[in-house]
């Protein structure tokens, strides 16, 4: 499971953040670390599967992918090389696989890029939120409108419980569990992308039709190839 709401669920703590308690959070600083440090290597599995794709193998093909920082970008870039030399199974199966890089992609990106905080007299959890969360949270405190409700008279206590709840309502929180779910999701994106890298690497023979059974077997490629099918099978109305 990933993040869910901070408010209602710890409602009575307040989340506390700040650079000094990241090092009181040794568990899910672990957790983050592994994750992060896991996808350089899908990352690394999914510019060799783009030479593969494109039948060069060289150098640079690889380079270039790898020199792409914008998600959306290496992800056009593997759409773009696909449509021009996948085809029928191969390609389902390619989108399938590109579904779950960006699900997972997205997500390493929210524990890089997001902010954890303390949950009091909680362990195995921490708060999260979006940077610009935590700005607007700290101009609206100090410079904004919690000033200017002061200015008009409200009551301090009521203005500070009013701007912690409204902190509350920004923030999420995840679980060790959750972390520890997105790793083995991690490894198993990356056992995915190396099988069609073999699977296209060794053409005609044993190994390239062993190495795509497998790809369709990894779960979250047969849920995708799944869920795929049936919105090709059963098209959703337009709204």
């Amino acid at each position: 499971m990933s993040r869910q709401p901070y408010f209602p669920a710890y409602s009575n703590l307040k989340p506390i953040y700040g650079i000094a308690h990241p090092q009181r959070m040794t568990k899910m600083a672990e957790a983050v670390g592994h994750c992060i440090m896991l996808f350089s290597y899908v990352d690394w599995q999914m510019a060799l599967l783009l030479a593969a794709i494109m039948k060069t193998e060289s150098e640079a093909s690889v380079a270039i992918f790898l020199t792409l920082r914008n998600a959306r970008a290496q992800r056009d870039v593997l759409i773009a090389a696909s449509e021009m030399t996948l085809h029928g199974d191969e390609k389902e199966a390619f989108d399938a696989l590109l579904t779950v890089y960006g699900g997972l992609q997205a997500q390493r990106a929210d524990i890089a890029h997001g902010i954890f905080g303390l949950i009091p007299k909680i362990e195995d959890r921490a708060a999260w939120i979006e940077t610009k969360n935590l700005s607007k949270h700290w101009i609206e405190s100090f410079h904004g409108t919690g000033r200017r409700l002061s200015d008009l008279g409200v009551d301090e206590a009521e203005r500070t419980e009013r701007e912690d709840e409204r902190l509350m309502r920004l923030s999420f929180f995840y679980k060790t569990t959750d972390l520890a779910q997105l790793e083995s999701d991690i490894k198993e994106l990356w056992e995915a992308s190396f099988h069609f890298y073999v699977h296209l690497r060794y053409e005609q023979g044993r190994l390239e039709r062993e190495s795509f059974e497998k790809l369709c077997a990894v779960p979250q490629i047969a849920r995708a190839l799944a869920q795929m099918r049936d919105l090709k099978n059963n098209p959703r109305p337009a709204e």
